[in-house]
């Protein structure tokens, strides 16, 4: 047998092997892109939820704080309503 016919069956079997990771690299940077897209569109929608929560939450600390500011106007309120009744039984009261 001739030294050729196996260096040419190497040759073959290393082009095709060769080719073979080629297109399987190919393949991997498709499915890596894909990845990335889809990826940066996850970002995209986790971006568009925390600018939403962001406008729309309220801080404990800032409803606790607007809570009691309404409570002491509803007092304030309250104390002069009862000043009123008071000041209008003492006028029923003289007549």
């Amino acid at each position: 047998m001739e030294p050729v016919l196996p260096l040419s069956i190497v040759f073959s079997v290393m082009g095709g092997t060769i080719s073979s990771i080629m297109i399987l690299g190919k393949k991997f940077e498709a499915i890596d892109a894909k990845h990335l897209k889809h990826l940066e569109s996850v970002d995209a929608r986790m971006d568009a939820i925390e600018l939403r929560l962001a406008k729309e939450y309220v801080d404990k600390e800032d409803i606790a704080y607007i809570f009691q500011r309404i409570d002491d106007r509803i007092d304030r309120i309250d104390n002069k309503l009862d000043q009123i009744i008071v000041s209008y039984n003492k006028c029923a009261h003289t007549k």
